[in-house]
């Protein structure tokens, strides 16, 4: 054989051999992209599970602490009404603010017991069952108390700054 016979011998020996090698290599990447396209689905079923089980832990968390507040401030609401039960029956028999007072401090047990025995998500039942019912009445509530609010907000915040001034006043030595 002739050395352009060997030579034309080789070249289809290193052609067949890079054939072979070219379909390995397309082989191999399919088993790899296959590999890392099920990985990727084990990851995505992993974060799902773990996002659900954080939110539901949040949320119990939530509700554990909002039901908490609401028990304090069930707690705070039964004493102030003591508070005004006791101005009640300390006070004259004719007088109008006994009656008064008297119906605020029932009001505030009424409130109190309510608090106690539906919690957080009975108010918030509560409120939307109402929402759903009288809409324009709800939106109306809402606005007023978002009213009467803010003027005790910024009432609050003047006393604030008038009292900072005068502390000012009086530490510089003037009045």
């Amino acid at each position: 054989m002739s050395d352009a016979g060997h030579v034309q011998q080789a070249g289809q020996a290193a052609k067949e051999q890079a054939s072979a090698t070219t379909g390995q290599v397309r082989q191999a990447a399919g088993e790899v992209a296959g590999t890392a396209a099920e990985q990727a689905r084990t990851v995505v079923g992993e974060v799902r599970e773990q996002t659900g089980t954080m939110v539901r832990d949040l949320r119990r968390c939530v509700t554990s602490d909002a039901e908490g507040q609401a028990r304090r401030a069930a707690g705070t609401l039964r004493q102030w009404a003591d508070d005004l039960g006791g101005l009640a029956q300390n006070a004259s028999d004719g007088s109008p603010a006994r009656s008064l007072v008297s119906q605020a401090a029932d009001g505030g047990h009424r409130a109190a017991d309510y608090l106690e025995k539906n919690g957080v998500g009975g108010l918030l039942e509560d409120l939307q069952g109402f929402a759903r019912r009288r809409p324009a009445l709800f939106l109306g509530s809402a606005a007023l108390t978002g009213f009467v609010v803010g003027r005790l907000a910024k009432a609050g915040h003047g006393r604030s700054g008038l009292s900072a001034a005068a502390a000012a006043a009086v530490g510089s030595g003037r009045r």
